[in-house]
């Protein structure tokens, strides 16, 4: 009996502790999608007002759906988190009556704007989390089928070189004549092209990085917030191809206090071994293998991880993919590079300065 009671108090224990923690995650995301931090902070105010008045105080109630809404909801988006919000309310007698409300709200919402679109940038439905270490996660299966098309064809639309000869132009490709195949690569088995993240159409790209952070971000709170999308390395690679290992360069300030922004790294077509270590001294090294979909970040702690292409596997394209792009591995790998000034002209070798003095880790 004693020891029924017991593992009875360490389920609600664990119980409670992830609510808190389910409550932490949902906090973090309210407060990075508000406008302003007013907001936020008003709307921390009404919750708690509500949480705090009589069961049956329907003005506390109203004035913490109508901040709700004023706060996050278009017409497109944030029912997501005003769901996970009234999902995570104390008290069922508070939540039911808000959801009441919230439901009406939401009904009114749509009436006026139609149902909230999908958009390419939200999850596929079956991803999941790994967490590899502090401030590296691993999204996988987190991009849909039409977003890993739209990945395929804008960066081989961006990436085309922009004279007769992939090693002559900007770009990672230049397309050869009929009978000497498809493509030719601006660096023998891979080609890479270095784009401002507004060179791809729209705002997709930037609404991609920015939920595969915010999920990343729940599920490690070591990865700062306030990424700010600003450059795009693409790298294609063929069956086969390797990439020697390296670090991606980064701000030294932000190294010393180890709170770099994430590195955000897209993987469409063929599946890759990627090796990782946190020191090039390091006798061994860790291997996550990335198959189309997959989103790899490592920022803060893991910032500077020590990284290498170990292999890019033949015959491993998804089947709803094929015909959809080349045969081999996209990489999209988008950065916020800060105040960091590339130097141009060392193209295709990517060069970041920070005051001045080039930064450590440029390939």
């Amino acid at each position: 009996a004693a020891a029924a009671a017991a593992a009875a108090a360490a389920a609600v224990s664990m119980s409670r502790e992830a609510h808190r923690a389910r409550c932490r995650a949902l906090a973090r995301r309210l407060e990075d999608a508000a406008e302003t931090p007013v907001q936020y902070m008003k709307l921390k105010a009404h919750a708690h007002a509500y949480q705090t008045h009589d069961d049956d105080d329907a003005d506390a109630c109203a004035a913490f759906v109508a901040c709700l809404f004023a706060t996050f909801a278009t017409c497109e988006e944030r029912f997501d988190l005003i769901a996970e919000v009234v999902a995570t309310t104390p008290g069922v007698g508070k939540r039911e009556r808000l959801a009441a409300r919230v439901a009406a709200a939401m009904r009114d919402v749509v009436a006026r704007c139609g149902a909230p679109a999908r958009t390419m940038a939200q999850p596929h439905k079956n991803y999941k989390v790994e967490r590899l270490n502090d401030g590296l996660v691993c999204l996988r299966k987190f991009l849909t089928v039409e977003a890993q098309e739209w990945l395929a064809k804008s960066a081989f639309e961006v990436g085309e070189s922009d004279a007769a000869s992939a090693e002559a132009g900007k770009g990672f490709f230049a397309k050869t004549a009929a009978d000497e195949g498809a493509l030719k690569l601006n660096q023998g088995t891979r080609g890479r092209v270095i784009k401002a993240v507004d060179d791809f159409p729209g705002e997709t790209l930037k609404e991609l990085c920015g939920e595969a952070v915010r999920v990343a971000r729940d599920a490690d709170a070591s990865l700062p917030s306030g990424f700010n999308p600003t450059t795009v390395l693409v790298n294609f690679y063929k069956d086969g191809a390797e990439f020697k290992w390296h670090k991606d360069s980064e701000d030294p300030k932000l190294i010393a206090s180890k709170t770099g922004q994430p590195i955000v790294s897209f993987s469409v077509g063929l599946s890759a071994d990627f090796g990782y270590k946190y020191s090039f001294d390091d006798p061994e090294h860790k291997t996550v293998r990335l198959n189309s979909g997959d989103v790899l970040l490592f920022g803060g702690p893991s910032r500077m991880i020590v990284h290498s292409v170990l292999n890019v596997h033949p015959g491993s394209m998804p089947g709803n993919m094929r015909g959809k792009m080349l045969n081999g591995r996209l990489n999209v790998t988008v950065r916020d590079i800060g105040t960091g000034v590339i130097d141009t002209s060392q193209f295709p070798a990517y060069r970041v300065s920070y005051d001045g003095v080039q930064a450590e880790g440029n390939v």
